[in-house]
């Protein structure tokens, strides 16, 4: 049936300027974001065209948010459109076919059915950074749209109650909700919807931007709102949680610094380094490369890096709860100026109170 088959569910095409720190809010009649009262939706993954001028350089589209049946979810979703560091590229040009995906469609199990999932309406929000966009962008939401009166046959139950296992440091999450018998009027209550009752499982993925220079000293440097080392809290990278949050993190990214002075990146989960060691990620050679392939490329081939996974990274995802987790970096012994670095983070959000 051709509801079942993957097509564009949003697209929004920017034109003319876009004046610096301001925010375009197209209506979801406007990106064809609206869905009949007989339907339901789930968002599987984005792709970004982002503004670039004639005469090659770069853009300030500095972030993009999705809104579904009106509520913003850039608690949980909030990305860079800018070119070197976009982190949701066309899926054609993206380096192995790899991309972020916002879950699994058609699944019933809990931490894998994370995709957005809304009743009525999509659209998105995009917010110019510090100078204006002058050239076209584009944004594309990709997923599946489905009858209700065939949501039972596809989906079934959504299988509760379920549990997280990190087996690399030996921990167990479980996660106690009923089953949720999945229809029209439940659809919005699932994992990726904007009306879930405790435990909310959603997906996960934010940039950072280093607001402060780094020490010089090969200390780390936590992407830490608190303390105002990033801009706002969508940029938070440290994450002091108690039992009753969680997050699966299942990969990160970084951009080293056009000076060369980032060495090594790593999560710091309960005063521990993972992977121990850290990862280098100089800017000659970083397995932890997000965007467009520039400098490793050349200029003129438009290819682009996911965020890595751990998995691709020959390990495993790893769990934040009732602990201390953050992202860091650290530089060479020579200081990284503030906003020279941008790094990312993927996962599963989990949270068990309201």
């Amino acid at each position: 049936m051709e509801h079942h088959e993957l097509r564009v569910l949003a697209d929004y095409l920017h034109t003319g300027v876009q004046t610096a720190n301001t925010w375009a809010r197209p209506t979801p009649g406007a990106v064809g974001g609206e869905l009949e009262r007989d339907e339901r939706a789930e968002v599987v993954f984005g792709e970004i065209v982002s503004p670039v001028t004639g005469a090659g350089a770069d853009e300030l589209l500095k972030k993009i948010i999705p809104t579904i049946d009106g509520t913003k979810y850039g608690e949980y979703v909030s990305v860079s459109g800018i070119r070197s560091s976009v982190m949701l590229p066309p899926k054609q040009r993206s380096w192995a076919g790899r991309l972020f995906s916002f879950g699994n469609p058609m699944s019933n199990k809990p931490l894998e059915s994370t995709t957005l999932k809304y009743s009525h309406t999509l659209s998105v929000e995009t917010l110019a950074g510090g100078s204006d966009i002058t050239q076209n962008y584009r944004i594309r939401l990709w997923g599946y749209v489905y009858k209700v009166d065939e949501l039972p046959q596809i989906f079934g139950t959504m299988l509760f109650p379920a549990e997280v296992r990190d087996t690399l440091r030996n921990r167990v999450l479980p996660i106690a909700k009923d089953a949720i018998l999945v229809n029209g009027d439940t659809w919005k209550t699932l994992p990726g919807g904007p009306d879930q009752s405790i435990p909310k499982i959603n997906p996960f993925i934010r940039y950072a931007y280093n607001k402060n220079a780094t020490d010089g000293k090969s200390g780390d440097y936590q992407f830490r709102y608190d303390i105002g080392n990033v801009d706002e809290s969508e940029e938070d990278l440290y994450f002091d949680f108690d039992i009753l949050n969680g997050l699966i993190v299942v990969g990160i990214g970084i951009r080293a610094d056009a000076a060369g002075h980032l060495a090594k990146t790593a999560l710091k989960i309960g005063g521990d380094y993972h992977p121990k060691g850290l990862i280098p990620t100089t800017l000659a050679n970083n397995p932890l490369v997000f965007g467009w392939a520039y400098p490793y490329y050349p200029a003129d081939i438009p290819l682009y890096y996911a965020i890595p996974s751990f998995q691709s990274l020959g390990s495993k995802p790893y769990l934040i709860w009732n602990e201390i987790g953050a992202l860091i970096a650290q530089d060479d012994g020579a200081a990284i100026t503030a906003n020279a670095l941008i790094a990312a983070l993927t996962g599963v959000r989990i949270e068990m109170k309201g």
